[in-house]
């Protein structure tokens, strides 16, 4: 018989009126100590299934039975034909996910087949032996319910709670005597339950309402001594892991400050840079108007070296030459009126003296003096004098002009 101890052999003790002598599915850690209990109490074979492959090695190297047997559980399912079971116990419904492992689990068994399906309380909150945690997925009184209904017709709920006390017995009974329980020291009656097991089947099952199943009690004592002894230890490591962390959340704080720091730097370079950006991107700004400016006076100026280049075109060369021969032209007919006053204002000279001389009594003072006296010879010097103007000016307007276009025939680039 195995030595070690477990809450789950209780499932053992339970399910042997259903096991004994019949297949048995278990699905749980192949470490554990419950196929091996199912075997002692009467099953005939026992095939482990466990999503752990670690574990599922280290089982199998170690078995010394043929009635036990192992293999993989991946997502919910194993590699079983269906019907091959008449009884399954899953230790925990937290290993896998329960919707497609009960689906598969029904299929596996029998028509008359019964399922023993166990979860941890998660209100427990001092059970009398450790457990050891091996599921994923935690299911309370009502989810495990849901779960095993889902796929049973049949589903009875109960509870395994830790039962402490003392048998008072007659050593010499008349015949088998009748076990009295007696809680009155119990308040409420009862122990919370560690685990709930829900039992269901698709025919009405025949297990007992109330079981009371010892154990052991050095086993159950020095088991809780180690356990004991383990949690000093563990809380020992837990306080100096505490100490430690708390070091470390000092020297966090230190380093999230010296960060906050550098952080509050960086972001003052960062708008300082920003700034600069901008400034910079103004100035580029200005900088590509002005070249674009430049651009526009260099072309203008190309423009202008160009047609200094090729000097005058044939359209301004001919036009500056009528305008040439106009203004010699208007000079020649000034000059010719120019003349014609001269010639006028001699004749009138002439006529003016031969008058005077004609008058009686004048003389060639008086005729002179006399002479000069008549408006039609003053006006005539004023005349005279604006033709010999207009003619001086015209003149040199076209000298000036002879000028320039010699110059810009010889110097094209002047």
């Amino acid at each position: 018989m195995s030595d070690v101890i477990e809450p789950a052999i209780v499932l053992a003790a339970y399910a042997e009126p259903v096991a004994s002598g019949r297949r048995v599915l278990f699905v749980g850690p192949a470490s554990s100590a419950l196929p091996a209990r199912l075997v002692e109490r009467g099953a005939r074979l026992v095939h482990v299934c466990d999503p752990e492959p670690v574990r599922l090695a280290e089982a199998t190297a170690k078995n010394r039975t043929s009635s036990i047997s192992f293999s993989a559980l991946a997502d919910g399912h194993f590699a079983l034909r269906d019907g091959a079971f008449d009884v399954c116990i899953i230790e925990d419904a937290g290993i896998s996910d329960p919707v497609p492992l009960l689906k598969r689990v029904r299929r596996a068994l029998t028509p008359r087949g019964v399922l023993l399906m166990a979860s941890l309380n998660p209100e427990a909150r001092s059970p009398l032996m450790p457990y050891r945690p091996s599921g994923v997925i935690a299911l309370d009184y009502y989810a495990l319910y849901d779960a095993v209904k889902a796929e049973f017709a049949q589903v009875r709920m109960l509870g395994q709670a830790p039962f402490v006390g003392y048998v008072v017995a007659d050593f010499a009974p008349d015949g088998t005597p009748e076990p009295s329980l007696d809680t009155a020291f119990l308040p409420g009656g009862a122990e919370e339950p560690e685990l709930f097991i829900a039992v269901g089947s698709e025919q009405p099952v025949d297990l007992e309402a109330f079981s009371v199943v010892q154990l052991p009690y050095r086993s159950v004592v020095s088991g809780n001594q180690q356990d004991s002894e383990a949690l000093r230890r563990s809380r020992g490591a837990e306080q100096q892991a505490r100490t430690k962390l708390t070091e470390l959340e000092s020297e966090l704080a230190k380093e999230r400050q010296a960060i906050a720091t550098r952080d509050a730097k960086l972001r003052e370079a960062e708008t300082r840079v920003f700034a600069r950006d901008a400034e910079l991107a103004g100035l580029r700004h200005e900088l590509e108007n002005k070249n674009q400016l430049l651009k526009q006076q260099e072309a203008s100026l190309s423009e202008l070296n160009a047609k200094l280049k090729q000097g005058p075109s044939p359209e301004e060369a001919s036009a500056a030459a009528r305008d040439l021969a106009a203004l010699e032209q208007a000079l020649t007919e000034r000059g010719e009126h120019v003349r014609k006053l001269e010639r006028e204002l001699r004749e009138a000279e002439r006529i003016g003296k031969e008058l005077v001389r004609q008058l009686p009594g004048a003389t060639a003072e008086s005729a002179g003096g006399t002479l000069a006296k008549p408006e039609n010879a003053e006006t005539l010097a004023q005349q005279l004098a604006k033709s010999h103007a207009d003619l001086i000016a015209t003149r040199w307007a076209l000298e000036a002009a002879v000028r320039r276009g010699g110059s810009t025939a010889e110097n094209p680039e002047s």
